[in-house]
């Protein structure tokens, strides 16, 4: 625990629950998506370096950023960060048998979105909720 952080899980527990709502608001209402994932990516990345995640943090900062101010090529730019994210999770997990299916999964989606950007709300939203229910186990310490 960070000595700052009054007590808070602020990259597990707290990103994950963030990560989850967003995904579902994704999915119920899809006109949003753009400030969404923007807002959403920004505080990913605020919470991952708060948390030591350093590279992820850096990474969902950036794409966070580039979404609002680029937010007609919002699809590959979520595609590319998932594609990102996907082989983080794959790569820097030691990899552990759930967090490497995640990966994968999560890479899958990046790549769907670059092929067929017409799906992007339910990826996106299910790859957010999907990302903060790991978040929350790993805080949980079920994995």
């Amino acid at each position: 625990m960070l000595p700052f952080s009054f007590g808070l899980p602020v990259g597990g527990l707290i990103g994950g629950i963030i990560a989850i709502i967003f995904g579902i608001v994704i999915l119920i209402f899809p006109r949003i998506l753009n400030y969404l994932i923007g807002i959403a990516l920004i505080l990913s990345g605020i919470l991952g370096i708060i948390g030591g995640s350093l590279l992820f943090g850096i990474v969902s900062l950036i794409f966070g950023i580039i979404v609002f101010i680029f937010p007609r090529i919002l699809n590959y730019i979520v595609g590319i960060y998932l594609i990102i994210v996907g082989l983080l999770f794959i790569f820097t997990m030691g990899f552990l048998v759930v967090p490497l299916v995640v990966g994968i999964i999560i890479l899958i989606f990046g790549i769907i979105v670059m092929i067929a950007p017409s799906i992007l709300n339910v990826l996106i939203g299910l790859a957010l909720i999907i990302q903060g229910l790991v978040a929350v186990a790993q805080y949980f310490h079920w994995f």
